[in-house]
């Protein structure tokens, strides 16, 4: 999801949160809200209150657009449907998409300037060898391309591993498991998986669905197929009659584990698997700091050897006295 969709629905999100609590029925709700929105956004939900004022529910209507409603959203809207709180989901939803575009305006953010510096080194460090004569205009046009090629190339295979990954199979593995291996990078999606389950259990276990099905379906959002498998043993323990730590994986932190444990026991899951999935969100976010800092530091130290190096070159080629 794109950082400026993510912004807008959470807007759409918490205004349509507050006009349920108020007692304003769905379909003059998604009316209201969409009399305030421009461009996709809008027609998307103007398509949902179109679909719902044709006797469809909502959550039926949210599978068709996909590219904008996550599995979480239509989770949610249908086990809140089911038990006929639905402002309550709209309001947790709000809050969730707050916290991702928070986190992902941190990361671009920190890469801004490292950027901005890759840019000017590249146009700026050939330059002083064209100008005294040393190279050609081509060969320099050759050699700026070939400095940003080093970065952009990476970056936009990062970007295509993003948006095309299949959701399932070995290739997705193969990537989640590179992601974890990534030092600090995977211990912030770690956190970031673990945020998600907990805090999808949590929506759901709080809008009455069974725990058993709760345990099902947390797992499928986490957004790491390792992660989710870390998880999937809670789902068969609860439908053999054991409660659902009983399942987790011991490679799952022991934090969560004991918690979750003396929480289940203790009949008190609700309250602390919401803090659960606060101190994993608030760890995630942390550390998504953390790496776009070092990331930043990495490319400063890139760019200033590249400097010294043209520096160098350029002395090597002044005439001796």
């Amino acid at each position: 999801m794109r950082i400026g969709v993510t912004k807008k629905l959470v807007i759409a999100y918490h205004d349509l949160s507050v006009l349920l609590e108020a007692g304003i029925p769905i379909l003059r709700s998604l009316n209201v809200i969409t009399a305030n929105m421009t461009g996709h956004l809008q027609k998307v939900f103007s398509s949902l209150a179109d679909s719902v004022s044709k006797g469809n529910t909502l959550s039926n209507s949210m599978v068709k657009h996909r590219d904008v409603f996550g599995s979480l959203d239509i989770m949610l809207t249908e086990a809140a449907e089911t038990s006929g709180d639905l402002h309550k989901p709209f309001k947790q939803l709000a809050q969730w998409y707050e916290f991702i575009g928070r986190i992902e305006l941190k990361i671009i953010s920190g890469l801004a300037l490292p950027l901005m510096l890759i840019h000017i080194a590249a146009f700026v460090g050939p330059a002083p060898l064209m100008f005294l004569g040393r190279i050609s205009f081509y060969r320099y046009l050759s050699e700026v391309i070939s400095i940003l090629a080093v970065f952009y190339i990476p970056f936009g295979l990062v970007i295509a591993i993003i948006v095309f990954r299949p959701e399932r199979g070995l290739l997705r593995k193969f990537l989640d498991i590179f992601v974890l291996r990534i030092p600090l990078l995977g211990q912030a999606v770690e956190q970031f998986a673990i945020a998600r389950y907990c805090r999808t259990f949590n929506m759901l276990y709080k809008a009455g669905v069974p725990i058993t099905k709760c345990a099902q379906k947390a797992p499928t959002v986490t957004g790491n197929l390792v992660i989710a498998e870390r998880f999937k043993g809670g789902a068969l323990s609860a439908q053999s009659g054991n409660m659902v730590f009983e399942g987790f994986s011991r490679s799952l932190p022991l934090e969560l584990l004991n918690l979750w444990e003396i929480a289940e026991q203790s009949g008190q899951l609700d309250d602390s698997v919401e803090r659960l999935g606060n101190t994993f969100a608030d760890n995630a976010e942390f550390l998504f700091q953390q790496f776009a800092q070092w990331l930043a530091r990495l490319v400063y130290l890139i760019v200033s050897v590249y400097i010294a190096l043209q520096i160098f070159r350029i002395a090597s080629t002044m005439p001796m006295r």
